[in-house]
């Protein structure tokens, strides 16, 4: 397994009991919205980074960006990087096929957009940088607005 990031864009994300999170509004790569400018009331982006556990995490910051700007940037100290969660913990499985897992929420509240944008998380490690996928913000075209 390569070192990767999986990031959730959605409308909120709550705490549930037992320490379980709720994604509300998720969004699937798009967001279209009816004009611009516009001011979401919140936006939410959970980022996972996924490492081997061979190879933990000696640096890790994190940004996030809308095309060319950032939005967020943020260091995790060697005590945050310490705290990686192993996601398998099956005892029997092989060092070498587990993942540990750096789990972090950011929350943009409010979100103005002016124009359409892409959103993305990019992270810089002790090797380089790793790319997430992207939430494109576009805006809804006359012919989707006359299906509805």
């Amino acid at each position: 397994m390569d070192r990767h990031i999986q990031t959730i864009f959605c409308d909120d994300i709550r705490h549930e009991l037992g320490g379980k999170l709720s994604y509300i509004g998720v969004y699937s790569g798009r967001l279209f919205l009816p004009t611009f400018p516009l001011t979401l009331p919140k936006l939410c982006l959970s980022i996972n980074v996924l490492t081997p556990a061979t190879r933990p995490f000696t640096k890790l910051s994190l940004r996030v960006m809308k095309d060319k700007d950032v939005l967020f940037e943020g260091n995790l100290d060697d005590s945050q990087l310490s705290g990686a969660v192993e996601v398998l913990s099956d005892s029997e499985m092989d060092i070498k096929d587990r993942v540990l897992s750096l789990q972090s929420v950011i929350v943009f509240s409010p979100f103005a957009l002016e124009a359409p944008c892409t959103l993305r998380v990019l992270a810089e490690t002790e090797d380089g940088e790793l790319r997430g996928y992207g939430l494109k913000i576009e805006q809804t075209s006359t012919d989707m607005m006359n299906l509805q």
